[in-house]
């Protein structure tokens, strides 16, 4: 027996995007995004001396190698925004600010190899669990609980005390 769907389908990106902006991830998508374009705006040259670090209110945070690099990329500030914005297809970032502390040599190192779940909260796991019920489609749910708990425990990493 065949139901007749009488109202307006809506593709899984937007359901998706709808419940990650309920649960304030929304503007993380934009940010990530925005990160995947950085090399590509400014070229390997440029890529290679720096590193995306944070994406606020249309401003977007950048880390350098030194401080010859920062005031080097100041006076070419406009035009890599205008270039991302373009790669981009709408004017997401208004203003860059760059600053030294970029390490290519340490990119990757030092981190500690924690499983997402040893990081969780009771809160997290349910707001996940709130978060992924409602897809009828269990493979995309599996990969956006996986996001969202990495998600997490990234922020969970960078809030610890340096000194541990």
């Amino acid at each position: 027996m065949r139901k007749h769907f009488k109202g307006h389908l809506q593709s899984v990106g937007d359901i998706l995007l709808a419940a990650m902006k309920k649960r304030g991830l929304a503007g993380k998508l934009e940010e990530n995004s925005l990160f995947k374009l950085w090399p590509k705006a400014v070229g390997p040259k440029i890529a290679q001396q720096t590193c995306p670090d944070g994406w606020r209110a249309g401003t977007l945070f950048v880390k350098t190698t030194s401080s010859v690099w920062v005031q080097q990329l100041h006076f070419m500030k406009e035009d890599i925004r205008k270039k991302i914005n373009e790669l981009a297809g709408k004017t997401t970032v208004r203003e860059i600010h760059f600053t030294v502390g970029y390490n290519p040599a340490r990119k990757g190192k030092g981190r500690r190899a924690v499983p997402p779940k040893l990081m969780l909260k009771e809160r997290d796991k349910r707001i996940i669990a709130e978060c992924t019920e409602t897809l009828k489609d269990r493979e995309l749910a599996e990969i956006v609980k996986r996001v969202m708990q990495a998600e997490i425990t990234r922020r969970r990493l960078r809030e610890e005390p340096q000194g541990r």
